[in-house]
């Protein structure tokens, strides 16, 4: 299988971002494993583990210089390292013959750049490199994909090539005695030393009101498919150490999260990060008297946030995450009407059907 080395980095703003392109990397693999190919994405997280006494962005830097394509994501802060990694990927790719590694600069849309950014910006266009911007992950995803697509396209990225003489060589050697002996202890050794692999979920910005409470994750791999229940980790053990060089397929799914379906390498320990999914940031509905009329103009609110209705009587609120829970209490004012709170669950599907009656101390 060929592989193609891809560095990945950001300013700590964009952390989230980077995490997201990691794991549509992973989705990517799943389709290029059919073709021979495989794209390893490193990012400073896979250094921290070797601690040794030369100073850890060396060894970033080394990576950067030996590696195929190189990915920087920018978007209010410019970052040091993330400055000097952009240099050292410019300066090597100027120099290898091979041009190598291939630059792509991405900044995330700011509605204002900072004198910084705008800098940088002009620095970039001094070297003659082309960057590109982006609004949103999905809008990330399509250019990085469409730049992997030309990269295929121009057979920059290709798969391994089958040696056949090599192989029919490698062939018959193994056919001797004394050789299979050793493949067949060697072999035994190999099978029979499984691994574990422990998942934790990491929440991205938690919602202290919301903590995640429980999920599955499914690993997936050879012709075993394996889901735990996952409260704060789960350990899948007993994995034939004969995947260890293998992509494996590994699902998440849980109430109130998305659903995350990647191809990783196989770690004793990984961390997943995991998103909300915005299902209890809606509450909409419609407000009618007893006479089945739409009543219009009445204020709904809930947690500082309000809306009014409108002539059929339809009103919606948007509910920020620092605020979502799983009942909320939306409070109903309308002059002619006795205030009312009514206690439900959010839902992007559900609609609240609500009635008032008329106050009759007004009468």
């Amino acid at each position: 299988m060929a592989t193609y080395k891809i560095f990945l980095a950001s300013s700590a703003e964009l952390d989230l971002d980077k995490e997201q392109v990691e794991l549509y990397i992973g989705r990517k693999n799943k389709n290029y494993r059919k073709k021979r190919i495989f794209l390893e994405l490193s990012t400073w997280k896979d250094f921290i583990s070797s601690m040794t006494e030369e100073h850890s962005q060396e060894k970033y830097n080394r990576y950067i210089r030996h590696c195929d394509i190189a990915i920087f994501l920018f978007h209010t802060k410019l970052g040091r390292f993330t400055k000097e990694e952009f240099d050292v990927a410019h300066e090597t790719f100027i120099k290898r013959k091979e041009r190598k590694p291939l630059v792509y600069t991405f900044f995330r849309h700011a509605d204002d750049d900072s004198p910084e950014i705008d800098g940088f910006k002009s620095y970039i266009d001094n070297l003659g490199h082309f960057y590109d911007t982006y609004t949103s992950n999905e809008d990330l995803f399509v250019k990085i994909g469409n730049q992997l697509e030309k990269l295929e396209n121009s057979v920059i990225i290709k798969p391994e090539p089958i040696d056949l003489p090599r192989i029919i060589n490698h062939l018959v050697y193994y056919f001797l005695l004394p050789l299979i002996v050793l493949a067949g202890a060697i072999g035994t050794s190999y099978y029979y030393q499984p691994t574990d692999m422990t998942i934790r979920v990491v929440e991205n910005k938690p919602i202290p009101t919301l903590p995640f409470e429980n999920g599955e994750v499914t690993l997936i791999y050879g012709d075993k498919t394996e889901s735990l229940k996952i409260i704060d980790e789960a350990v899948f053990k007993q994995i034939p150490s004969k995947y260890k060089r293998q992509p494996l397929t590994l699902k998440f799914k849980a109430f109130g999260y998305g659903n995350i379906d990647t191809l990783l390498k196989s770690k004793k320990y990984i961390e997943l990060p995991v998103k909300r999914d915005n299902s209890l940031g809606l509450i909409f509905g419609s407000i009618k008297n007893t006479k089945n009329q739409p009543v219009q103009s009445a204020k709904v609110s809930v947690k500082g946030i309000t809306t009014q209705t409108d002539e059929y009587g339809r009103f919606k609120l948007e509910i920020p995450f620092e605020k979502q829970r799983e009942t909320q209490q939306i409070r109903i004012y309308k002059k002619g009407y006795p205030i009312k709170e009514i206690t439900g669950a959010p839902s992007l599907n559900n609609e609240w059907k609500i009635i008032l009656l008329h106050d009759k101390s007004q009468k």
